[in-house]
């Protein structure tokens, strides 16, 4: 009885001696690619094998991944709900933080409304969507998200409502409403401890408005933290020079405690913050 072969057996028995090392070496190959790609799949996984960072915010997502890693798994260990567990929450509003940075901010889209989704009343995520949203352009979803932020702050946590008025300030400056910007700016700058930065927003929004009074003030209380900023007293020259009584009205309120009297927001004339 004669023994049958496969096909595969009459190549090899018909093939030279050349096409059998060809395809020998073929098989190696297939094997090594293999061994490498689950090698890769380990050593990645593993963290032994990571991107080095060129930028802060690249070290800051590398760390917030890191960070993230070790909160689940404590959490899981623990029997805790991931997706509001506190450490995992902070790892992942620093991640989004440091794709807003990196300028991925599609990516920080869905990692913040991910969190959100999961910790709706989380102010400082809130405050994170908002600064996405009005990177991307969608100024009438980051006012909502802003105002949400304000009426939702019953602590009056004051960095978290000074970056929800200077949210609101810049979206409604973009939807074409200077004059209620205006009023946001300069509640945000008068948040304890007083934001010189704010102070020059909301003096260089109040001359486009020809507000001179108002410039002012908001100059003039620049000088109170910073008596050698440039821009207040380029400013305040060209005020003095061509609205004196605008410019004096405004000094003398200040110097009599009556300025700001309607922005609704206590004056702290101790100290200011250098810059938001």
């Amino acid at each position: 009885m004669k023994r049958s072969h496969s096909k595969t057996g009459r190549y090899f028995r018909d093939a030279t001696s050349g096409q059998r090392r060809a395809a020998l070496i073929a098989g190696l190959l297939c094997i090594v690619l293999l061994v490498a790609s689950i090698t890769t799949f380990f050593v990645l996984e593993s963290n032994a094998l990571r991107p080095t960072p060129t930028t802060a915010a690249e070290s800051q997502y590398l760390r917030a991944r890191d960070a993230e890693s070790q909160a689940i798994a404590d959490a899981q260990a623990a029997g805790r709900a991931v997706g509001s567990d506190p450490a995992v929450v902070t790892a992942r509003i620093n991640i989004a933080d440091a794709q807003l940075s990196m300028g991925q901010q599609n990516a920080a889209a869905r990692t913040i409304d991910a969190v959100i989704r999961d910790n709706p009343e989380n102010l400082r995520a809130q405050v994170l969507q908002g600064n996405v949203y009005e990177v991307l352009g969608d100024k009438n979803r980051a006012l909502e998200i802003y105002r949400r932020i304000l009426e939702q702050d019953l602590s009056r946590d004051p960095e978290v409502r000074r970056e929800a008025l200077r949210g609101i300030g810049n979206s409604l400056i973009a939807l074409g409403d200077s004059v209620q910007a205006l009023d946001s700016f300069t509640q945000a700058a008068l948040v304890p401890p007083e934001s010189i930065t704010l102070h020059l927003t909301a003096g260089t929004l109040a001359l486009e408005l020809e507000r001179w009074q108002t410039a002012a003030t908001h100059f003039y209380s620049v000088l109170r933290f910073e008596p050698s900023n440039e821009i207040a007293l380029e400013n305040l020259s060209m005020l003095e020079r061509d609205h004196s009584a605008e410019a004096q009205a405004a000094l003398a309120d200040l110097v009599g405690g009556t300025a700001y009297q309607d922005a609704g927001v206590g004056v702290d004339t101790t100290n200011a913050e250098d810059s938001d």
